[in-house]
């Protein structure tokens, strides 16, 4: 395939992907609403469950990859399920090519996850991976702002900006990162963004689903 096929091939496929921006939305929606509500359910088990004298460390990465792991697979059950609708592969061209947009910044989440959850319990662990999830989720919806509904974009800047914010809010208060980076208060900034924004999201879009706006 030469470069103006690789190029005309490209095309087409943001072409799809711009097409289908309203069924991207119509599954984005109900998964929304599914991690949000997922998100709210382990901040609030979490705050209830963990006592003060136990390493909050590894308590709080099992439960956040857990409704990580729970909410991925119902995104993936809605994907698999509108493809078969549609009668077309569920690695399809455009499902490829919106992969590749959230790879390099969700690849980046894990790596520090990992190096994180092998680390030894430190008081900035839990803060530093908060902020990094939101700041790396948010960077890889924005990467799909070429072919994505606007709504996408919107909470993708939703979740970059609030984890900047809570970076310089941090950073310039009185005591520094402590003041700020109790255990309680990462899992309220977890609550706020993957869990109110998800609901917010999944509230304002789905009447609209069908209408592609």
């Amino acid at each position: 395939m030469n470069e103006q096929e690789r190029a005309e091939e490209h095309l087409r496929t943001i072409r799809r992907l711009m097409e289908r921006a309203t069924i991207y939305r119509a599954i984005s929606a109900p998964t929304a609403l599914a991690g949000g509500l997922l998100s709210l359910a382990a901040s609030c088990f979490w705050i209830a469950n963990t006592p003060p004298e136990s390493d909050p460390h590894y308590s709080f990465l099992l439960v956040w990859l857990l409704v990580f792991v729970l909410t991925a697979g119902t995104n993936t059950v809605f994907l698999v399920l509108d493809a078969k609708n549609r009668n077309e592969p569920v690695f399809s061209p455009s499902m490829k090519a919106a992969f590749k947009a959230l790879a390099p910044p969700f690849l980046v989440a894990a790596i520090l996850t990992f190096l994180f959850a092998v680390a030894a319990s430190d008081p900035l662990n839990e803060a530093t991976l908060s902020v990094t999830w939101a700041i790396c989720y948010g960077l890889g919806l924005l990467a799909t702002a070429h072919f994505a509904p606007r709504s996408l974009t919107l909470l993708g800047w939703g979740f970059l900006i609030s984890g900047l914010a809570a970076v310089i809010a941090v950073r310039f208060s009185s005591n520094h990162f402590l003041a700020m980076l109790d255990a309680r208060n990462t899992v309220l900034f977890m609550a706020w963004t993957f869990g109110l924004y998800h609901l917010l999201y999944a509230v304002c879009t789905w009447p609209r689903a069908e209408t592609g706006t």
